[in-house]
């Protein structure tokens, strides 16, 4: 240890008086950092430039009218150089070229290779769009198929691309507008209370935005759906409560004024639905349970169902009474 110290003391002192030594050493000690630098800075130079030539090449084949060979030359980008910024635009015009062929589920998947390899690049936010504006075009196509076979997308495909879109972008206006068109497919495959759990994320995760106001309108309009084929009230009652809700975050909607309207209509099919439930138990001799659903009518005073339930009650209890009297 003491030999160590005292030959550390004497390069020291060696350099100290030795300015031209002293600059010579410092000079090779930071020049290996210098190298360091240059060597990383050059790297990513490399990492830049790679492929740009034949980036340059697929471009100029592409706008001369030669896509086919344009696609080849920028699947050889992405394939030589997939780190860099070429393989990033590459892979993009792979997908635009793919679209334009009019091969929206292959653009879709050569969309989402920009998005997940290439996260920085920037089209980016494009691929994002380019993703939303294909699933749209494939869920509004006429084309049906025969049992689904034919089809441009099976229902099931369809919500996947929305959930990958939402997924991809939690924090853009497409994570909530990918959940509304999910439940869009829902409800059109008959799911209609998984499309309202799927519509009630959004007014739960979205609140006080448009994204909510347009989710609950249309689970106001599918409980509509259900309730006009039901004869239970409750459906009513469901309806009832969502376009409340509707009308209570968004009030200044021009929605709101037709749902007001319709508020009130599905108010007198309530009260219809529950006196012609009193109607069928009274008639198969059910007076006690006649009574329940005539009692609910009764409590709505601007009904004119509301004095013939009293009369019906009125009806029961008198015969409920005789028949005590006659015992």
């Amino acid at each position: 240890m003491a030999i160590r110290t005292v030959s550390f003391l004497l390069l020291f002192a060696t350099l100290a008086f030795s300015p031209n030594r002293a600059d010579a050493f410092l000079g090779k000690l930071f020049k290996k950092d210098s190298e360091a630098t240059t060597t990383a800075a050059a790297e990513t130079m490399q990492i830049v430039s790679a492929g740009s030539e034949e980036l340059n090449a697929a471009v100029k084949a592409e706008n001369s009218g030669n896509r086919g060979k344009a696609r080849d030359l920028y699947k050889r980008v992405v394939k030589d150089h997939p780190n860099s910024e070429a393989a990033a635009r590459a892979q993009f015009r792979i997908a635009q070229i793919t679209e334009k062929d009019g091969n929206p589920t292959k653009a879709f998947d050569q969309y989402e290779k920009v998005i997940v390899n290439h996260r920085n690049s920037p089209d980016f936010n494009e691929a994002i769009a380019r993703q939303y504006a294909i699933a749209n075009a494939l869920q509004s196509s006429d084309k049906k198929g025969f049992l689904g076979i034919g089809a441009p997308v099976q229902p099931s495909r369809l919500i996947e691309m929305y959930q990958q879109i939402g997924q991809a972008a939690p924090y853009s206006e497409y994570a909530p507008l990918s959940l509304i068109r999910i439940g869009d497919v829902q409800a059109k495959q008959g799911e209609k209370m998984t499309a309202i759990a799927t519509l009630q994320k959004v007014v739960d995760t979205y609140p006080k935005t448009k994204y909510a106001s347009d989710a609950q309108y249309k689970i106001f309009r599918l409980r509509g759906q259900s309730a006009e084929k039901s004869f239970s009230p409750v459906e009513d009652r469901a309806q009832l409560e969502a376009g409340l809700d509707f009308v209570n975050i968004s009030p200044d909607d021009e929605r709101s004024a037709k749902v007001k309207e319709d508020l009130a209509d599905i108010e007198n099919r309530s009260i219809e639905k529950l006196f012609a439930v009193g109607q069928s138990y009274e008639k198969y001799g059910k007076p006690s349970s006649a009574k329940v659903y005539y009692r609910e009518v009764v409590k709505a005073v601007n009904s004119p169902l509301a004095a013939k339930a009293q009369k019906r009650l009125d009806a029961i209890n008198q015969a409920s009474g005789s028949a005590t009297a006659g015992e």
